[in-house]
Order: structure tokens, then sequence, then C-alpha cells
């Protein structure tokens, strides 16, 4: 029932990642209003993702407490520790060319986002897509790693 309820949660926080990733994010082409429109999304799924953290903590947890063997225990620490240099080299580059497709970053005055904060209508998918969710779950359940 747990890993249910992991994957649902899962699903979940994914799709609203997803969903702030795609359509709450103005292009680089596109004019600039006012306001982050994204807040509305990144308020909606918050909960979710929190839950769905909750919830791969605790799924992790268990299967930690029930693995016998000291080799897979390891085995799943080291590919931990991996999947978070995986994860966050290809956030690395995805926010380095998001960075470069606007012109720079906040500071740059040639730059489509200068003055801007650095989470705003340009830079939603920076924060919210599949690396950060990846890594950020990753995380969570390296936290209950074996000891």
């Amino acid at each position: 029932m747990l890993r249910l309820s992991w994957l649902i949660s899962l699903g979940i926080s994914l799709l609203g990642f997803i969903i702030i990733e795609h359509f709450f994010t103005i292009q680089p082409e596109g004019v600039s209003g006012s306001g982050n429109s994204g807040a509305i999304g990144i308020a909606l799924v918050l909960p979710f993702l929190l839950l769905s953290l909750f919830t791969t903590y605790r799924y992790f947890s268990e299967l930690s407490r029930n693995a016998k063997d000291k080799l897979n225990r390891i085995f799943a620490l080291v590919s931990g520790i991996i999947l978070i240099g995986i994860f966050i080299y290809f956030a690395n580059g995805y926010k380095n060319d998001i960075i470069e497709s606007l012109g720079g970053p906040t500071t740059d005055p040639n730059s489509k986002i200068y003055g801007f904060p650095l989470l705003n209508q340009y830079t939603n998918h920076v924060f919210f897509n599949f690396y950060t969710f990846g890594l950020v779950h990753t995380i969570s359940g390296l936290i209950v790693s074996p000891k």
C-alpha cells in the first residue's frame, strides 16, 4: 500500500512540475506582463510536492529497514549519490541553456530578464523541471541511507 501511495504522489507532483514548466512559463519570444503567473501553479503544486517528498522518505525508509544484505544497502547508497551527480549535471546545463536563451542573467542589462528576481515568469522552468524533481526526490530517498 505504501508503494502505491508513493507512486501516486510521485505522479501527481511530477504532473504539477510539468504543468508549471510548460504552461506557466513565458517563452523568450513572449511579452512580459506584470507579476509571475507561475506563482499560482507553484502554490498549487507545493503541498503535493511536500507530500510526495514525505512519502518518498517513508517508502525508502521502509526499504532500508527491510534490506538485510549490506551489499545491497551500499549499492543503493552509491547509486543514489551517482544519480544526484547526474541530476545536478543535467539541471545545471538546462539552467545555463535557458539563461543563455534569455540573453544572460538577471544582472546583465542586455538580457530579457534584467531586473527581475531569479524566479520569474521566464525562468519558472529553471526550478520546476524533471531534473530538479528527480534531484529533490533522490535526496529525499538518500537521507534514509543505510546506517
